[in-house]
């Protein structure tokens, strides 16, 4: 009976260990800040599930389509007429400035793999606070 209950315990703390690693890997590769430090990297059409698009020219330019007040809050009044602006890489990180449209503190994150990442627009990169993930379009 006391082997019987060995291997029970056993059981459930090899069970408790396996789901607690499964749960670490999950949570740390979705969230992993990646380095884009040249705007070559960034370069491309990038599009989000609502069908929202962003595109980023090797010059440091961009241009959106769909982006509204959701994705900046109530700081970046008229940023559904302004489409367009610059972006300055620092590192996971980069500032967003929109042409004509007064919106401090806007920024995107850069996480997943550096084969393979998403952008996020936000205003809180410690948080995570991001309002929708822009993966780059293929083709």
């Amino acid at each position: 009976m006391a082997a019987d209950q060995h291997q029970r315990i056993r059981r459930a703390f090899m069970g408790a260990a396996l789901g607690c690693a499964v749960t670490f890997l999950l949570s740390s590769c979705s969230d992993y800040p990646v380095e884009v430090n040249t705007n070559g990297q960034l370069a491309g059409v990038w599009s989000d599930f609502a069908g929202r698009t962003v595109e980023f020219e090797g010059d440091g330019t961009f241009t959106a389509q769909g982006l509204d007040k959701a994705d900046a809050g109530d700081e970046c009044p008229g940023i559904a007429d302004r489409q367009h602006g610059t972006v300055s890489l620092f590192g996971s990180y980069g500032e967003v400035t929109f042409d004509g449209v007064d919106c401090e503190g806007m920024k995107i994150g850069f996480q997943g793999s550096p084969s393979s990442f998403v952008v996020c627009f936000t205003r809180d990169l410690a948080s995570g606070g991001c309002t929708g993930e822009f993966s780059r379009k293929e083709g």
